[in-house]
């Protein structure tokens, strides 16, 4: 299913990867779920309740909750009494507004402990941030999102917008691209099918046909280099993780700043380590496969 694309100025970050996005089911997906008999709506309902919490501090209320899910407010209240009553959520009885309450971190943390990508990946990611004094992150792909799983933040430039669990488009990150490019072709195919091609910034590559071809070159050069794409003043490069079967799991990537950095530099001297890096994590996780 596509999503449908928002307005964006230019150079502001898409809100969708950042905010609580729209959660009102369109006619597509709600023609799926009928047809789905293993389909359970109210368990749907209720995380897209969870779901509706972005990244900003702002509290929610009833009638926002059910804004943002498209349920009416009497569900929208049976759902969020049973999350408050589990601890997902925390309720201020003064105001009668909503966040999200601690628990909710048991999942980022059993997804976590639960993959062996953390274990061998984490030591590598912080020597390299050491070495380089530049973030690293290491991303995962969701659809068409790349979702960063391992951060370890450069102590001169700390991005408080990127955090685990950060979604951003795939198209247009260093991460995303390197996993798209060691995709199967009709894997690959199939993720851009689904994928809106949003401008984020002036120089964000929109053009399909360009795009595969960046793709293409990727996987001759054995990394990514992104410049200002996502955001600008920065720039990142990135190398694929792949399982046994050659299958990208995740991705490494090192983030600058245009201060700091020319795109030419980060060829030169970060791709080499970003592929080392993210070897070095493959060759320690060839017996384990994704899916």
């Amino acid at each position: 299913m596509r999503r449908k694309p928002l307005e964006t100025p230019l150079g502001t970050p898409l809100q969708t990867h950042t905010e609580a996005p729209e959660f009102t089911a369109d006619a597509q997906r709600r023609e799926e779920e009928r047809n789905d008999p293993l389909f359970v709506n109210s368990l749907g309902k209720g995380l897209a309740v969870l779901q509706a919490f972005g990244s900003d501090w702002d509290a929610l209320g009833l009638r926002e909750i059910a804004q943002r899910t498209g349920l009416n407010t009497s569900a929208a209240q049976r759902f969020t009494h049973t999350l408050t009553q589990l601890g997902y959520l925390k309720k201020d009885e003064k105001t009668r507004r909503y966040r999200l309450g601690p628990r909710m971190l048991n999942f980022a943390y059993s997804y976590l402990r639960a993959n062996p990508l953390y274990d061998v990946a984490i030591p590598i990611v912080i020597s390299v941030r050491d070495e380089w004094q530049e973030t690293v992150n290491v991303s995962v792909m969701d659809d068409t999102d790349a979702v960063v799983a391992i951060r370890m933040p450069s102590q001169r430039r700390i991005n408080s917008n990127t955090a685990i669990g950060r979604r951003m488009p795939a198209f247009c990150v260093s991460t995303g691209r390197a996993m798209l490019a060691w995709l199967p072709p009709e894997e690959r195919a199939a993720i851009l099918d689904r994928t809106d091609f949003v401008r984020l910034t002036s120089h964000t590559i929109t053009d399909r046909a360009a795009l595969e071809a960046e793709l293409d070159r990727i996987r001759q050069d054995g990394f990514a280099g992104v410049e200002e794409e996502a955001d600008l003043g920065e720039l990142a490069v990135a190398a694929p993780i792949l399982d046994g079967d050659r299958k990208p799991i995740a991705a490494l990537g090192i983030t600058t700043s245009t201060a700091y950095w020319t795109m030419d530099d980060a060829r030169e001297k970060l791709s080499p380590i970003v592929q080392q890096a993210a070897t070095a994590i493959s060759r320690s996780l060839q017996g384990w496969h994704g899916f």
